[in-house]
């Protein structure tokens, strides 16, 4: 991606993950993909869903985070029996931050939920 113009470097800096990303998706028309690379983020694409190790016919994930707060984690589960989502389109999230799982969680909530956990690369 070519660099971006110094006024957009300048309107990101000191924003969080969350309000960053969503300015450069719903505001300036960027992609999800070219948003995650320009903060230097994750996102749900980034997730690398396995069978559950536990549940059949269930999916899970787990991501770490370099740039996080608090240490973060996220744990993400989908279908077989139990679960709170189908493992296709919802899902269900635990991490770090959370007392309790979120359920049913579409793939855009997963990334905010995600985007909570991390600092842009204009945070750092």
């Amino acid at each position: 991606m070519k660099n971006l113009p110094n006024s957009i470097v300048q309107h990101l800096n000191n924003k969080n993950a969350i309000d960053a990303f969503l300015e450069l998706t719903n505001i300036m028309g960027f992609s999800t993909e070219e948003a995650s690379k320009i903060l230097g983020v994750k996102t749900f694409k980034d997730l690398d869903f396995e069978p559950h190790g536990v549940v059949p016919n269930a999916v899970q994930a787990v991501e770490k985070f370099n740039s996080v707060i608090n240490n973060g984690w996220i744990s993400i589960v989908g279908g077989g029996q139990g679960l709170y989502g189908d493992g296709i389109d919802t899902f269900e999230v635990w991490a770090t931050d959370l007392p309790d799982p979120l359920p049913r969680l579409s793939k855009e909530d997963v990334t905010i939920e995600m985007l909570k956990l991390q600092k842009t690369k204009y945070e750092l």
